[in-house]
């Protein structure tokens, strides 16, 4: 299914990567945004830029392929950075990227605890030997009798 090679996993970084700037406003509204209709997308490899309803042209390209093939997957990320171009006196801008991952490994346990295969000696246990079977005890004392009414089995019980 996947192409487990080492050298897949050491592919360049693969994303769409869209700008919001900042509006002024803070928290509760929204503190950064882009129109819907004129915002463009990215893609880090090709420089191409793409609209919100072009994303599956984007992943559909080989280029981008060629990470699905290799096992990786999508992420989302955002991250807050200082602007590059100060538009409209805003000095920070959020960056939103779409972008693949490498498939997870999966090397340690969720607790950080090692498997007991790893922390447990190898030691093989005893074998077991057949013994040869003894008699019985006898469950019942030599001087037990039946029991021939059973309400002689009941205790008084002073009230």
């Amino acid at each position: 299914m996947y192409q487990n090679n080492k050298s897949n996993y050491d592919m360049p970084f693969c994303g769409l990567t869209l700008k919001l700037y900042e509006t002024g406003k803070k928290a509760p509204s929204y503190e950064y945004s882009a129109s819907a209709t004129k915002a463009k997308f990215m893609c880090s490899l090709t420089k191409e830029l793409f609209s919100l309803s072009q994303f599956m042209d984007w992943y559909n390209k080989p280029q981008v392929q060629a990470y699905v093939k290799a096992g990786y997957s999508l992420k989302w990320g955002s991250k807050v950075q200082q602007a590059k171009e100060t538009k409209y006196g805003a000095d920070s801008e959020q960056v939103v990227t779409c972008f693949m991952v490498k498939p997870y490994q999966g090397g340690q346990n969720v607790d950080g605890m090692k498997p007991i295969g790893q922390v447990m000696p190898n030691v093989t246990p005893p074998q077991y030997t057949p013994q040869p079977m003894t008699q019985a005890a006898p469950f019942a004392p030599d001087n037990a009798v039946p029991v021939n009414n059973i309400s002689d089995m009941d205790d008084e019980i002073p009230f």
